[in-house]
C-alpha cells in the first residue's frame, strides 16, 4: 500500500510538472506572439497616406496659404518598405511626387532625402493619430506645423492651381510697396539712359 501511495504521489508530481512546464512554455509563446504583434503594429502605425488637413503659421491656424489649399501643401505616403514619396505645391517644380525614404528615429518618423530636404532634418511626429510636420526653424518665436491626417487616396491637386496674394495685409503690402519701388527706380534708371542717347 506504501508502494502505491509512493507511486501514485511520484506521478501527481510528474505530471503536475508537465503541466506547469506546458503552461509555462504556452504563456511565454502567447507573450511573445503578443509583443512581435504589438512592434508591428507600432511600426506599421506610420504607413499609410498622409495628407494636410491644416497649417499653423506664427500660431495663426489656416487651411490654406495664399489661396493654395492645405492638402496641396504636403501629401505623403509612406510605405512598408521604409520608401515612400512626398509632394508639396511649394517644394516640386513639376507637379509630380518624389521618391524618399523614412526610418523611425526617437519615437519620430524621419523623413529622408537629399533631393527634396537637402541636408535639413524633417520629422513628423505622432499626436493623436495625425502627424505633425514642424515647420519651425531656429529662432521662431511662434509655432509653425502642418498638421497631416491619414486618408485612403489623396485628392488631386488642379494643374491650373497657383498662389494668390492678397496685398490687403500689412505684410503683403509692404512686399508689394517694395517691388514697386524697385520697379519705379528700374523705369527711372531706363528713361535716364535713353535721354541720355
Amino acid at each position: 500500500m506504501k508502494k502505491l501511495i509512493c507511486s501514485s504521489l511520484a506521478l501527481v508530481c510528474i505530471l503536475s510538472s508537465m503541466v506547469g512546464c506546458g503552461d509555462t512554455k504556452e504563456k511565454d509563446a502567447k507573450e511573445e506572439t503578443t509583443t512581435v504583434a504589438a512592434t508591428e503594429a507600432a511600426d506599421s502605425a506610420a504607413v499609410g497616406k498622409w495628407q494636410c488637413s491644416k497649417l499653423v503659421l506664427d500660431g495663426e491656424e489656416m487651411d490654406s496659404l495664399y489661396g493654395v489649399d492645405a492638402y496641396a501643401l504636403f501629401q505623403i505616403e509612406l510605405k512598408d518598405d521604409n520608401k515612400g514619396t512626398f509632394y508639396s505645391f511649394l517644394y516640386s517644380e513639376d507637379g509630380k511626387p518624389q521618391d524618399i525614404e523614412w526610418e523611425e528615429k526617437d519615437g519620430k518618423v524621419q523623413l529622408i532625402s537629399k533631393e527634396v530636404f537637402d541636408e535639413d532634418e524633417v520629422f513628423l511626429e505622432n499626436e493623436g493619430g495625425k502627424m505633425i510636420l514642424n515647420l519651425s526653424e531656429e529662432g521662431d518665436e511662434m509655432e509653425n506645423k502642418a498638421t497631416l491626417e491619414k486618408v485612403d487616396g489623396f485628392k488631386e491637386i488642379p494643374e491650373d492651381m497657383e498662389m494668390k496674394f492678397d496685398f490687403d495685409t500689412e505684410a503683403e503690402a509692404d512686399f508689394d510697396s517694395d517691388e514697386t519701388a524697385t520697379e519705379t527706380a528700374a523705369d527711372e534708371k531706363e528713361a535716364a539712359a535713353e535721354e541720355k542717347e
